[in-house]
């Protein structure tokens, strides 16, 4: 049993550590995106992405310290120095040809939301060849799952890998298994590397318990919340900026985490907070999968492939953690002492850690 306990330790230790360094890549998903405009004779791509990042990828591959405390003039005045070390790192090619291409470092983007970094547009042109069927595109200097939209579709792009082959006419539709498998895969993703607020969550949902129906309710409540406001917050019917939501959905996570350290069973109150709480978290599902984007056509089967993704992810969470609790420990006197308390307490101070940096910098 102490080699079992041990072992569940360690993987709450590593599962924490993993988290922490996904934090700034999870920050980027919905910054990055691409759009990709065709016509007779040349193309050109729009790429918005987080200054910062691109800078530092860019020092790095130059052998350069990263800066640090850029603001927006010295951003773009550090880019424009790097301008002729851009195109070096896309590939694009047409009908499998790797095309010549041009990079200009366009503006900055400045947000509504003024807690919300701004970001740089970079201008990428090429000729279009006669008759050309397709584009392979690859951008080495973005780590994090982001959006291209070409002809009338969007495809989702792994960070630095390089794309299929995505074709240049929209009379080659998307199909509908298409669409939902990329969406699915999206919602997954932004659990499942790409959430760890969205984890820790759970995972402080999981610990108070061993016992399946309190744990099914708040399952319940924190589904049914996130939905409903995912789905209004897409249809335009609820908005709030996200220098509120974001520092909200981390101090949910130091509140449960807390919770589960004073309290032995779910309070009456737990499953309502639950629900409030997943209000939060569908506000900020829905943030970035409007920053990502959705398709002009079936653009309510995308939002529930997208949802459907985010249920699996935590449910995934949901079963290993229960597969180790419940199948190991339930019922077992040290079950809160030895595990519910640390495991709390390393979710509620990561919390907390969060709330600060959300509402002090963003």
């Amino acid at each position: 049993m102490k080699s079992y306990l041990l072992l569940f330790l360690r993987s709450i230790a590593l599962l924490v550590a993993l988290l922490l360094s996904q934090v700034s890549a999870a920050h980027e998903i919905g910054e990055s995106r691409v759009v990709v405009q065709l016509n007779a004779a040349s193309w050109t791509a729009l790429v918005t992405t987080a200054p910062t990042a691109l800078i530092n990828r860019l020092e790095l591959a130059a052998g350069m310290a990263p800066s640090r405390d850029l603001d927006e003039a010295r951003a773009l005045a550090i880019l424009k120095q790097f301008q002729g070390a851009l195109p070096s790192h896309f590939q694009v090619a047409l009908d499998d040809v790797a095309v010549p291409i041009t990079v200009d470092v366009e503006t900055l983007e400045i947000p509504a939301d003024i807690k919300r970094p701004a970001l740089v547009v970079l201008k990428v042109e090429g000729a279009m060849p006669d008759h050309a069927k397709s584009m392979i595109w690859q951008f080495d200097l973005l780590k994090s799952r982001y959006a291209l939209q070409l002809a009338e579709r969007t495809h989702w792009l792994d960070g630095d890998q390089p794309s299929a082959p995505m074709p240049l006419s929209p009379e080659q539709a998307q199909t509908m298994v298409q669409l939902v498998s990329e969406y699915l895969q999206l919602g997954f993703t932004h659990i499942i590397p790409g959430g760890p607020d969205h984890v820790l969550f759970v995972l402080g949902l999981v610990l108070l318990t061993t016992r399946l129906r309190p744990l099914l309710t708040q399952i319940t409540a924190f589904t049914v919340a996130h939905c409903l406001t995912l789905l209004l917050a897409l249809e335009g019917v609820i908005a709030l900026p996200a220098s509120i939501v974001e520092p909200l959905i981390a101090l949910s996570i130091s509140y449960v985490a807390i919770e589960n350290i004073l309290v032995r069973q779910m309070t009456p109150w737990r499953p309502v907070l639950v629900f409030g709480f997943g209000l939060m978290h569908g506000l900020g599902f829905a943030g970035v999968l409007t920053e990502l984007g959705l398709p002009v056509q079936d653009r309510l089967a995308a939002i529930l492939a997208f949802n459907i993704g985010v249920e699996a992810g935590q449910l995934t969470i949901v079963g290993l953690v229960c597969g180790l609790a419940l199948f190991w420990w339930k019922d077992k006197p040290w079950y809160r002492t030895r595990i519910v308390y640390p495991a709390s307490l390393a979710i509620a101070l990561i919390g907390l850690y969060w709330t600060a940096e959300r509402i002090i910098g963003f």
